[in-house]
C-alpha cells in the first residue's frame, strides 16, 4: 500500500509548485430536461454532468441572444442563488484575426465546486451544449484521493526548500509585480499560435463576470479556468485578456506573447490592435472594485502606457476595425480615453455599472505620465511559409513610429530563435517608407521575427513571430517509367538534408482513381538511397519516397513517378 501511495505522490515531488491537470468536459442537454416553459422563457431540470466542476459555460447553434442565468450545487449541498450570465461573450477577438467570432456563447461563471448546474433561458436555443472545466483536479473520487496525496507531497518538498533557498533581493522597478504564466498553470493552456503584435495607445478596462465570493488562493485557478474555457469552448488562439487583476490586488499576466509587447489579444472587438485590456475576476455590474486592486491596476497601467511611447492621461483616436459587436463601423475614427471602459467601444454593459462609475476614481490614480519614449512599430511578413531546401525565401517588413509615421535610415535585425535566445541572421537598414527586405536560405524550420533596438527616443519594438518550414529535396536518379508484372523494379535517389529514414509509397490505378498500394521503409547513407517494388499486376503505378516531418525539417516528397506495367 505504501507503494502504491508514494508512486502516486511522486510527479509532485518537486521544489516548484505542483498542479493538477485541467479537465475539461460537455453535456448536451437536450429538449427532454426542460420541466417548465413559459412565456419568459424556460428552466432546465438540475443537471448532473458526471464529474465536479469548477466553471461552467454555455454554447449554442445561431446568432440567438437569450437572457441566461445558472444556479449551481455540490453533492447535494445548498444550491447558490441564480446567477445571470451574458448571453454573448462581452469580449472578442478582432474579425479577420483568425480567432472564431463571437455568437452563441455564454460568458463562464466561476462555481468554485460544484457537481450539479441547472439553467435558465429566456427562450429556446438549437444545439444547447453546456461546457465545464475543472481546474483544481477534483473532477472524480479518484482524482480527489491523487490530488490530495500529491498536493501534500509538494508542500513538504516546497516547505523544505524554501528553508534551504531563502529569500532573494530584488531591485526596484517601476514595473509592478505580476504573476507570470507559469505560476497560474498556464502549461495546462498552451495558445493555439504564435501571439500577433500591434501597438498600444489604451487600455480597456473589463470584469469577468464571474463570482465574486473567491478566496486570495483561488484566484490562479479562476485565470487558468477563463484560460480553457476561451481556447475550448470559444476556440480562441489563448485567454482573451493581456493582463488580469484579482479583487486582493494581485495581477495576472494574461496573453502569451510577453509582457512588455504590444500583445493583440481577444478584449475589446475591433480595437485589439491597438490596446491592452485588463480584467477584474469577479463582477462589478453592483459592487464596487476594491481599493488594492484599483492601485494595483493604476500601478500596472502607469508602467505598461509609458512603455508603449504612450501617456497615461488625456484620450487618443483609435480606428474601428468591426465586428459584430463593435459600436462603430470598420474605419470610423473613435476618440476614447487613455483609460477606458469596455462599454465606451463595444455593445457591452462590461466592466459593470459600479466599476464603470469608479474609472474617474481609477485615472486620478494613474494619474499623467509622460511617455517613456516615442512608441515604435514593426511589421514583418515572409514571402512563402514553406520552402524547398536551399531555395529562397524573402522577409520584408516597415517601421515607423507611432506619431510620425515610416523611419528611413534605422538599423533591423533579423533574428532566427535557438534555444531560448534570438540570434541575428542579418542586420539591415530601413529604406523608403521604412522598408526592409533580406533574402534567407535556411537548412532547417526555423522561428523569425524582425527587431528594432531603438535609437535616442524611439522606444524597441519587435514583430510578430514567423514560422518558416523547410522541406527536404528528394530526387530520384533516372526513374524507371516501365516494368514487367513479377519483375523487381529498383530505383535510387537522394536526400538532402541528410535523413535516415525515408518511405517508398506505391499507389495503383483502380476504378479510375488512385488508391495507395504500398509503403515501406528506406534506410538512406550519407544522403542516398535505394528502393524497390514488384508489381504484381499489369497497368499504370505510381511511385515516389516521402522524408516525414521532423524536429528540423517539415515534409518533403519526391516528384511522383508514373510507370507502365505489361504482362
Amino acid at each position: 500500500m505504501l507503494a502504491v501511495i508514494a508512486a502516486i505522490a511522486t510527479p509532485a515531488l518537486s521544489s516548484s509548485p505542483w498542479h493538477p491537470r485541467p479537465q475539461d468536459f460537455e453535456i448536451a442537454p437536450g429538449a427532454n430536461v426542460v420541466i417548465a416553459r413559459s412565456p419568459g422563457g424556460t428552466m432546465s431540470r438540475p443537471l448532473r454532468p458526471g464529474k465536479r466542476f469548477n466553471l461552467v459555460g454555455l454554447r449554442w447553434q445561431g446568432r440567438a441572444k437569450p437572457a441566461v442565468a445558472l444556479r449551481t450545487r455540490v453533492a447535494g449541498g445548498r444550491w447558490t442563488r441564480w446567477l445571470a450570465l451574458s448571453s454573448y461573450a462581452d469580449d472578442a477577438p478582432d474579425p479577420g484575426g483568425g480567432e472564431p467570432d463571437v455568437h452563441g456563447l455564454s460568458m463562464p461563471a466561476w462555481v468554485g465546486e460544484a457537481d450539479e448546474v441547472q439553467y435558465l433561458l429566456s427562450r429556446p436555443v438549437r444545439g444547447l451544449r453546456l461546457h465545464f472545466v475543472n481546474v483544481r483536479g477534483t473532477a472524480t473520487s479518484a482524482d480527489r484521493l491523487r490530488t490530495a496525496l500529491r498536493r501534500a507531497a509538494n508542500t513538504a518538498v516546497t516547505s523544505a526548500a524554501g528553508l534551504v533557498r531563502g529569500g532573494s533581493a530584488h531591485a526596484q522597478s517601476s514595473k509592478p509585480a505580476i504573476v507570470p504564466r507559469q505560476d497560474w498553470g498556464a502549461a495546462d493552456c498552451p495558445p493555439r499560435a504564435a501571439p500577433d503584435y500591434g501597438v498600444v495607445k489604451t487600455a480597456f478596462i473589463h470584469h469577468t463576470v464571474t463570482a465574486n465570493d473567491y478566496m486570495p488562493e483561488e484566484a490562479p485557478s479562476i485565470v487558468l479556468a477563463i484560460c480553457r474555457y476561451h481556447r475550448n469552448s470559444n476556440g480562441w488562439n489563448d485567454i482573451g485578456y493581456n493582463f488580469l487583476a484579482d479583487k486582493y490586488g494581485t495581477l495576472y499576466e494574461g496573453r502569451a506573447g510577453g509582457e512588455d509587447q504590444a500583445v493583440v489579444g481577444a478584449q475589446a472587438q475591433g480595437y485589439n490592435a491597438q490596446s491592452t485590456g485588463i480584467a477584474n475576476l469577479g463582477d462589478y455590474s453592483g459592487v464596487q472594485q476594491t481599493p488594492q486592486a484599483l492601485d494595483a491596476i493604476a500601478r500596472l497601467i502607469r508602467w505598461k502606457l509609458p512603455l508603449h511611447g504612450i501617456p497615461t492621461s488625456g484620450s487618443t483616436t483609435l480606428v474601428s476595425a468591426g465586428g459584430s459587436t463593435n459600436k462603430y463601423p470598420s474605419g470610423t475614427q473613435v476618440r476614447v480615453n487613455r483609460v477606458a471602459g469596455h462599454r465606451d467601444v463595444d455593445a457591452t454593459s462590461c466592466p459593470g455599472d459600479a466599476l464603470y462609475g469608479q474609472l474617474p476614481t481609477l485615472r486620478r490614480l494613474v494619474g499623467n505620465l509622460p511617455p517613456a519614449g516615442t512608441g515604435t512599430s514593426l511589421v514583418a511578413a515572409l514571402s512563402r511559409r514553406s520552402i524547398r531546401y536551399k531555395r529562397r525565401a524573402r522577409i520584408s517588413g516597415t517601421l515607423s513610429s507611432v506619431d510620425h509615421g515610416a523611419l528611413v535610415g534605422e538599423t533591423v535585425r533579423i533574428q532566427i530563435r535557438k534555444g531560448r535566445r534570438w540570434r541575428t541572421s542579418r542586420t539591415l537598414v530601413t529604406g523608403g517608407g521604412g522598408a526592409f527586405s533580406a533574402v534567407l536560405r535556411p537548412r532547417v524550420n526555423g522561428t523569425l521575427r524582425a527587431r528594432y533596438s531603438g535609437r535616442g527616443d524611439l522606444l524597441p519594438a519587435s514583430s510578430p513571430r514567423l514560422r518558416l518550414l523547410v522541406k527536404p529535396l528528394v530526387t530520384l536518379t533516372d526513374p524507371p517509367q516501365k516494368g514487367v508484372k513479377g519483375e523487381r523494379v529498383r530505383f535510387r535517389g537522394t536526400v538532402a538534408p541528410r535523413k535516415r529514414n525515408l518511405w517508398q509509397v506505391l499507389v495503383v490505378r483502380r476504378h479510375g482513381r488512385w488508391v495507395r498500394g504500398g509503403l515501406k521503409r528506406l534506410k538512406a547513407r550519407r544522403g542516398r538511397f535505394h528502393g524497390s517494388f514488384v508489381p504484381e499486376s499489369r497497368g499504370k503505378l505510381r511511385y515516389y519516397v516521402v522524408a516525414r516531418a521532423d524536429r528540423s525539417n517539415a515534409r518533403g516528397s519526391s516528384p511522383k513517378v508514373d510507370i507502365r506495367i505489361r504482362g
